[in-house]
């Protein structure tokens, strides 16, 4: 035989020793091996069956804050309808109430001055009696004589007696 080739028993040998290896390692690690191997194969598919019972959870609470999202929206808009709507029922109500008020002071206004008027007419026209009497007692001194006057009360006396 030649130094770069191997005899068939040399072959031989060293796939006995294989054989044997296994056979050992299938003797004596087989048992352990597979049930490693179960288990952990086992706890993987847990983890994958949890995982994806997990992501399902996700999913849905996804889908559940969306709808809520989505209502929330809606819920702003309708919020926000209603606070404009209270605000222009209480705007006119406050111009009802302005324009109410504004009128009961013109007409409060209007009374006063209509009262003032009066007062002021009436407080004239005294004035112009006085000034009228003041200008007839004036003419009367002026025009009528001390005779005249005895004259005049003569007169009214004679009235008053024919009157009895």
């Amino acid at each position: 035989m030649t130094a770069g080739s191997e005899s068939w028993l040399s072959w031989a040998f060293k796939i006995f020793n294989f054989a044997v290896l296994v056979a050992v390692l299938v003797k004596f690690a087989g048992k352990p091996l597979k049930n490693y191997l179960l288990s952990r194969s086992t706890r993987v598919s847990e983890k994958l069956d949890e995982a994806d019972r997990l992501f399902k959870e996700a999913e849905a609470l996804k889908q559940e804050y969306q709808s809520r999202l989505s209502k929330l929206d809606n819920e702003i808009e309708a919020f926000k309808k209603s606070i404009l709507e209270d605000t222009e029922r209480e705007k006119k109500k406050i111009i009802d109430e302005a324009t109410g008020f504004a009128k009961k002071i013109k007409e409060q206004a209007n009374i006063t001055y209509q009262q003032e008027i009066r007062a002021m007419t009436n407080k004239i026209k005294e004035e112009i009696a006085k000034l009228t009497m003041d200008r007839a007692e004036k003419l009367i001194i002026e025009k009528y004589n001390p005779k005249d006057h005895e004259l005049m009360v003569d007169e009214f006396i004679e009235k008053l007696r024919s009157l009895n």
